[in-house]
């Protein structure tokens, strides 16, 4: 009982348990319209390069936006912007519903709502992460952000099973609605807690954006895992784009095998999530980021060369547990090393390079599955993945 309480400690914080059950209802649905959305447009051309495009679309604003939006988490109430994101985010979900609905979809329409999407994203994510530590205190936000993943990736192996079902019996319209109904949740959960994300007017507070920038600078430690998760993004996450390619050309299955994959790299992501959850504040991270990096490479390494379904789940499951043994755990280390005053930008730099790192990799990625064949691609990758353990030993 003593372990079980440990692990789940963030939770004894009222706030931080409405935005944890809020955040989970929405996030399922989040899961959910990716899955189907990345699925439509690889049913509709039958090319990974669309599925990258969308994925894309999704990601790249955050690399522009990013930065004013951490100056904006810094300087205003966070609780208001992620309020009025989350709003936004709710109609865009209804509106590609409708837009399917009508049958006016077409794959350059997909990709216009993902980026609208991704607008939205870039403005609520680096704010949302910088509130974390207003809902828990400094003692307990590590194991928020562990908390977190596991509720992320809980969510990434329950959308898409849910997706899966869904685009088999109703389509894929149904899939967009329900998401826009999960934001009633998480909506309802912002209003009802007490924290506001009030700016700190702490020196630096009303700096200009790249404050963040010149705090990383001068403190290694940060500034060198934001690098390091930013490579282990370009080498991990495209992966996720060429799941339609691997479940049709490697596995001859379809939307439930695509389903399946995607949620074996969640059920994967879990089991690394209450692993980090449990990690004790004495404890090393490098350990932890030296063993993300090794099973996310084997993981890719057995997708490349699957033939058979329990081979391809095999490989999405050690997939998703090496990436979230590595990113959570980075986080983390840079969340409680931030000095107040510039969090919100110093967030805005994660997300800026986790964001860039994955459109890029999708657009290199996708055509030379299309070209050269996905297991090529996905082996160069591992082997990527591996180079970068090179960064975990430096000192």
């Amino acid at each position: 009982m003593q372990q079980r309480t440990q692990t789940f400690r963030a939770l004894r914080h009222r706030d931080y348990r409405l935005y944890f059950w809020g955040q989970a209802i929405s996030l399922v649905g989040t899961w959910l319209q990716q899955a189907a959305l990345v699925w439509l447009a690889y049913d509709l051309t039958g090319l990974s390069t669309w599925t990258g495009l969308v994925s894309i679309a999704t990601i790249l604003p955050t690399v522009f936006i990013a930065p004013f939006s951490g100056w904006l988490a810094d300087r205003f109430p966070k609780k208001r912007i992620v309020q009025l994101a989350q709003t936004g985010m709710l109609l865009q979900a209804a509106s590609l519903a409708a837009l399917v609905w009508m049958g006016q979809a077409t794959p350059e329409r997909l990709v216009l709502w993902s980026l609208i999407a991704g607008i939205l994203q870039s403005i609520d994510l680096p704010t949302r992460l910088s509130f974390l530590k207003e809902l828990t205190g400094p003692e307990d936000l590590a194991n928020a952000v562990a908390l977190n993943s596991m509720q992320f990736n809980l969510a990434r192996a329950l959308g898409p099973a849910l997706a899966a079902g869904l685009l088999a019996l109703v389509g894929p319209a149904w899939c967009f609605a329900l998401n826009a109904l999960s934001y009633v949740a998480v909506l309802g959960s912002l209003w009802a807690m007490r924290a506001l994300g009030h700016t700190t007017h702490a020196p630096g507070a009303g700096k200009g954006i790249w404050e963040g920038v010149r705090f990383a600078a001068c403190n290694p430690p940060v500034g060198r895992l934001l690098v390091l998760v930013s490579l282990v993004a370009l080498a991990g996450w495209p992966v996720l784009s060429m799941l339609p390619q691997v479940a049709v050309e490697r596995l001859a299955w379809h939307e439930t095998g695509y389903g399946g994959l995607l949620s074996a790299v969640g059920a994967g992501a879990v089991l690394a999530s209450i692993l980090v959850a449990k990690r004790r504040p004495g404890t090393s991270p490098w350990l932890f980021l030296r063993a993300g990096i090794v099973v996310a490479s084997a993981g890719e390494l057995v997708l490349a060369f699957a033939t058979n379904g329990l081979a391809g789940l095999t490989g999405a499951f050690l997939l998703g547990m090496g990436l979230i043994l590595f990113i959570p755990t980075a986080q983390a280390v840079v969340q409680v090393t931030a000095a107040d005053s510039v969090r919100g930008r110093v967030m805005a730099l994660w997300t800026m390079g986790m964001s860039l790192a994955t459109p890029v990799g999708n657009a290199v990625t996708g055509p030379l599955a299309d070209r050269h064949g996905v297991s090529v691609v996905l082996a160069s990758m591992a082997a990527l993945m591996l180079c970068l353990l090179a960064g975990t030993f430096k000192k």
